[in-house]
């Protein structure tokens, strides 16, 4: 019950509907449906269901939230009330998914919510990519459209178009494509709402759930019949008088052909998504975006097939990289944006040394007003040294768990066979898509960490002697690493002039 309980939440937070549903506007939703969740797991603890366990991960991200909030007291107090409900919230989300979802029901369940939520955004910006051009009203100071954009109903080629004899004069216009639930382009790139309104997020949430997605359309795999006495085989029983009992129609027929054709019926459903996500990426023009699909399908593929599978990546990766992204001046002054940012971040870091200037405050410190586009540097400006290897712990005990359950030699039934892996590449796709983006506090980041937690939960209570810890060694091999991260983007920075 708790599991699709805390799936209502994430899909309320992920698709916004009370943002484009008026009776639903101003309804606490968010808040009531933590509240259900927490008496939920309470009653599924009461009654059984449920086994708390404490996953590793867990302590590093709450050690991490709250740093972040303490460097954002010393720093900025005037915006710890803001900051800090942002950070309690995204707390909640992740602790929520951790111990709610913890059993192999709550892990799928989890996984069709995180993939229903990539079909509907990616449809909505798919939609969005096929409408003709209109003049849209953005807030008088958000310059760059990234806020709601309402539509005034005039055609449009080009923004000046709407700059004429406009009904809101020295109105904010913009020429964009409308989209369904109150959505727009962004520059004429397709994005949905919310948390997901930049085109580069949207394709990284979209790229994560891909793995998922073929979890869920994996056979189950089926028990081993249990072995006779020494080892034998059992045989089938023989017909009565000694005869031979004969199969009605042959095995290719009935097993294997069978059992191909149904493969192929299941697999339909997870091609057409995986297709749809790769056109919504091409069409939303993110460069990081492309590099997260190819990174997913390629470990998958790989996982598959092997070299085989490495070959089918090598097939499907050129074109991407063709239609994809931005080019021409576009891309360049992106590319010397972020550079510049990272620049800044560096600054920060020394200028607080080491301390960080505060949760959510890079944008006022930066003179471009932008985040630095980087999750790993944006914890070390933010957050400090301290923060930024807390978070590189978050990171990889995230990994290490579905990582553990899936090559280990534990005794897990079917759920986590799946899932393990699925959760592992899709993870892998989220820490090379942050490197590009401000995800350090991102509630679809803590969503996909806690379905790591919600994993280790459900593997656990099938099989206690499951154990995944991160070493003082670990410890130090990640905060070496994230250090060493550090002098090379530096050494890069001032290669690049």
């Amino acid at each position: 019950m708790a599991a699709w309980v805390v799936c209502a939440l994430c899909a309320l937070v992920i698709l916004k509907p009370q943002e484009f549903i008026p009776a639903l506007e101003g309804i606490p939703l968010v808040h009531a449906a933590f509240g259900l969740t927490l008496l939920c797991v309470a009653l599924d603890v009461v009654w059984r269901r449920l086994k708390p366990t404490l996953a590793p991960q867990v302590v590093y991200a709450l050690a991490f939230l709250a740093w972040a909030a303490l460097t954002t007291a010393l720093k900025r107090p005037a915006a710890l009330e803001e900051r800090g409900l942002q950070l309690a919230t995204v707390a909640g989300v992740f602790l929520a998914v951790a111990f709610a979802a913890a059993s192999p029901r709550g892990v799928r369940a989890l996984a069709i919510t995180l993939v229903g939520c990539a079909v509907v955004t990616t449809a909505v910006a798919i939609v969005q990519a096929f409408q003709p051009y209109g003049c849209m009203l953005a807030a008088p100071d958000d310059w760059e459209g990234k806020g709601e954009l309402e539509p005034d109903g005039r055609p449009c080629e080009t923004n000046l178009d709407c700059r004429k004899d406009p009904p809101v004069p020295d109105g904010n216009y913009r020429c964009e494509r409308p989209g369904p639930l109150g959505t727009s382009t962004i520059d004429g790139r397709v994005r949905y709402r919310g948390s997901l309104a930049d085109p580069n997020e949207l394709s990284l949430m979209a790229g994560m759930s891909i793995p998922l997605a073929i979890a869920l359309a994996e056979r189950r795999g089926r028990r081993r019949a249990p072995a006779a006495p020494g080892g034998a085989v059992p045989r089938a029983p023989a017909a009565p008088g000694g005869a031979r009992l004969r199969p009605a129609l042959p095995h290719l027929l009935t097993d294997r052909l069978l059992s191909r054709a149904a493969a192929a019926l299941r697999a339909l459903p997870v091609v057409a998504v995986i297709a749809a996500i790769g056109a919504m990426v091409v069409l939303s023009r993110s460069r990081s975006g492309v590099i997260v699909y190819l990174a997913v399908l390629g470990l998958t593929f790989i996982r598959w097939s092997g070299t085989l599978g490495a070959v089918a990546a090598c097939f499907i990766g050129p074109p991407m990289l063709l239609l994809g992204g931005r080019s021409g001046d576009e891309a360049s002054e992106s590319s010397e944006e972020r550079v510049e940012l990272l620049r800044e971040a560096f600054e920060m870091i020394r200028r607080t040394r080491g301390i960080g200037v505060g949760a959510g405050q890079f944008g006022d410190e930066s003179s471009l007003g932008l985040t630095a586009h980087n999750s790993y540097l944006l914890a070390a400006s933010e957050t400090g040294l301290l923060g930024m290897c807390l978070f590189a712990l978050v990171l990889y005990a995230s990994i290490k768990v579905p990582l553990s359950i899936w090559l280990g030699d534990a005794e897990v039934g079917p759920a986590a066979r799946r899932f393990a892996p699925a959760i592992f590449v899709s993870l892998c796709g989220a820490l090379l898509g942050i490197f590009f983006l401000s995800w350090a506090y991102k509630d679809v980041l803590y969503m996909t960490l806690g379905a790591s937690a919600a994993l280790y939960g459900a593997a656990r209570a099938e099989d206690a002697r499951i154990s995944v810890r991160v070493s003082l060694r670990e410890v130090a091999l990640v905060c070496g690493g994230m250090f060493a991260v550090l002098v090379l983007l530096n050494v890069l920075l001032r290669f690049l002039g």
